[in-house]
């Protein structure tokens, strides 16, 4: 729930008489980013349909989302409309997840209000108006809002506007980042959030169908190299198992190194192993090397990625370093940051 009453309540005085409202989800977008976006878009189109509401982000969402038919632009030079009035970041913990976004339009956003609905603990609050909360997903904190904003809203508007697609879209996120209600962040109001979703339409079928059947032969070759790769590392009582894959592995399989989606749920692959306390997946490139880190219970990957670059959460996050690591470079790291 939202605890904040006065962002509460002035963001909802924003979406009433702002006019033009932009949506922009973070570099490299995921299933959480987006199905919030997506999800918000379609709810302010449909209460507000005499505004004017644009979704962002600076690059094409994975083929992944394909079958959502995502209503999002995307080029890396984007420039943000000149009428946006209004601008809400949705899953971005700080201002480097916007990139070049960020930087070409610096001006737009120091002059615009804006809004920072955000479930990162390591969300650094960077706008004046912050819905901040440590949920299981961005989605979450979006329901929420908008089941509020809903309920006051039909007292006067005469009903609800919550459809089968805005259900949708949050119904395929909380499953996505929650993993399958399995990290310890869930809690028996994400399991009633996702019923209350099914009650509204979200097409469950669907979900099944696009996010655990239809993986390509491609993408299932690229699960089994990242299994042969797995190593062990322990130190004092943490036990830490890693792999990495590269551009050149991708492309061996004719898989789009730049689709980021085609890698999902990868290094969960890792959280299986039965002692696994800490784990992680690192992707080699010509030029940089990022890492996604998971944990179990109260094992803290947010601490650990923070000594590198970036954060997220308690039990996942991410890092990036501006270089190419080797495999035995990656040991090495390893041990310096546990």
């Amino acid at each position: 729930m939202i605890y904040d009453v006065t962002n509460f309540l002035t963001t909802l005085d924003y979406l009433k008489n702002w006019q033009h409202i932009a949506l922009i989800g973070h570099d490299n977008i995921d299933w959480d980013s987006l199905g919030s976006v997506l999800a918000m878009k379609r709810w302010i189109s449909k209460r507000f349909p005499e505004k004017k509401v644009y979704a962002y982000t600076n690059k094409k969402p994975s083929s992944i989302f394909d079958f959502l038919e995502p209503e999002i632009e995307y080029w890396e030079n984007l420039k943000i409309a000149d009428e946006v009035d209004l601008i809400i970041t949705l899953d971005s913990a700080n201002l480097e997840r916007f990139w070049e976004f960020y930087t070409n339009n610096k001006e737009k956003f120091e002059k615009t209000s804006i809004i920072n609905i955000d479930h990162h603990i390591s969300n650094s609050k960077f706008w004046a108006i912050n819905i901040v909360n440590e949920v299981p997903a961005t989605t979450q904190l979006v329901y929420e809002i908008l089941s509020l904003f809903d309920n006051k809203l039909a007292k006067v508007m005469w009903k609800s506007v919550f459809d089968e697609k805005i259900a949708t879209y949050l119904l395929m996120w909380i499953l996505t980042d929650t993993k399958n209600f399995t990290i310890p962040s869930t809690t028996s109001k994400t399991l009633k959030i996702a019923a209350e979703l099914i009650e509204k339409w979200a097409d469950k079928d669907l979900l099944i169908k696009n996010l655990f059947q239809s993986k390509s032969i491609e993408q299932l070759k690229l699960q089994a190299l990242v299994i042969d790769r797995i190593e062990k590392i322990k130190k004092d009582e943490s036990i830490w198992y890693f792999s990495y894959i590269s551009n050149g592995d991708l492309e061996n399989l004719w898989l789009d190194p730049e689709d980021g989606g085609l890698r999902e749920g990868l290094v969960n692959i890792l959280l299986e192993i039965k002692d696994a306390n800490f784990v992680s997946l690192w992707r080699i490139k010509d030029d940089e090397t990022s890492v996604s880190f998971r944990s179990k219970d109260d094992f803290d990957v947010n601490a650990v990625a923070n000594k590198i670059w970036w954060g997220g959460h308690k039990n996942a996050a991410w890092a990036k370093l501006e270089w190419k690591l080797t495999k035995d470079k990656i040991k090495e790291k390893i041990l310096e940051i546990i």
